[in-house]
């Protein structure tokens, strides 16, 4: 009788610890994510005035979104480039991490210093890389240039034309960070036993990325992959890093505008902004699993 109090005791005590090391987290999922995407979707259906406060406003939100899509030409231009940060995140940037990591994972010459270099974004602050990679292609490279070969040039940042290059290569460079992290971990697990017997087989390392590694880590490339699909819609390029509000339109994002004209924007429009944020997720969500599913179906399989 003793024994089954003292197990019950030891039960109740337990439960009670779990509760307690989940209640933080479960507090702050409730209000930071619950809390404020419940609120976002309840101001897509209102409208504010200063004399009256918020009132209800059905769909003229979503109506207005609509209107101006189909008449402003600056939602164009940040589909155009929204839709090439994607294109160059996923062509480029996961294709050249996956190679990297490849490298680094095989330990091949110079792996140790492909390592740091791409590492270094995520290593140092934001805002340090930022400034000196914004020194470096406004200031440095241009002197150079005129120095050397007498070239008169504005900073690469400066002019529209090779702004967006620069703001992409960027990208592509600090995003390498994570990627390669996340793609060596998933090659380490691969086991000896399989790449040694393919080794006894003859088999060259292009046909071992192939064959071998690529479809051990593909459910790690397709996390990646999925999750991408969201940038679409929040990826910003980086453009408030390096302009602050203060960058052209001629290179805006839907990300960048959205943070863009949350910050910059004032209480009547953040119904509006709600019903685009919402538009913008019932495009994005089916989209990614439409993106996992072919992934899934149509991608190698580990067997």
């Amino acid at each position: 009788m003793q024994t089954a109090k003292k197990k019950k005791s030891k039960t109740r005590k337990q439960f009670l610890f779990l509760i307690a090391i989940t209640a933080v987290p479960l507090v702050q999922f409730a209000i930071f994510y619950v809390g404020v995407n419940l609120n976002s979707i309840l101001l897509a259906f209102r409208y504010y005035s200063f004399d009256t406060g918020y009132s209800f406003a059905g769909f003229g939100n979503f109506e207005r979104v609509f209107y101006e899509i189909a008449n402003n030409a600056l939602y164009k231009t940040m589909l155009v480039n929204s839709l090439i940060t994607y294109v160059v995140y996923v062509g480029v940037g996961i294709t050249l991490a996956l190679l990297f990591s490849y490298f680094i994972y095989k330990k091949m010459p110079l792996a140790g210093v492909f390592r740091i270099v791409l590492f270094l974004p995520s290593i140092i602050s934001s805002v340090i890389m930022v400034l000196l990679f914004k020194y470096f292609t406004e200031s440095a490279i241009p002197t150079l240039l005129n120095n050397l070969f007498d070239i008169e040039m504005s900073g690469f940042l400066s002019t529209t034309k090779t702004a967006q290059p620069v703001l992409l290569f960027y990208m592509v460079w600090a995003g390498f960070g994570p990627q390669i992290l996340m793609f060596t971990g998933a090659m380490n697990n691969i086991s000896d036993a399989v790449v040694e017997s393919a080794q006894m087989d003859g088999i060259t390392p292009v046909k071992e990325f192939v064959f071998i590694t690529v479809p051990l880590i593909w459910p790690t490339f397709v996390t990646f992959m999925v999750v991408s699909v969201a940038g679409i819609f929040t990826n910003q390029l980086n453009l408030y890093s390096f302009f602050g509000t203060g960058a052209t339109t001629s290179l805006w994002t839907f990300g960048y505008y959205l943070y863009h004209q949350a910050s910059m924007s004032n209480l009547p429009e953040y119904p509006f902004l709600a019903a685009v944020g919402i538009l913008f997720t019932l495009i994005a969500v089916p989209l990614t699993f439409l993106v996992r599913w072919l992934l899934e179906k149509f991608g190698p399989s580990a067997d």
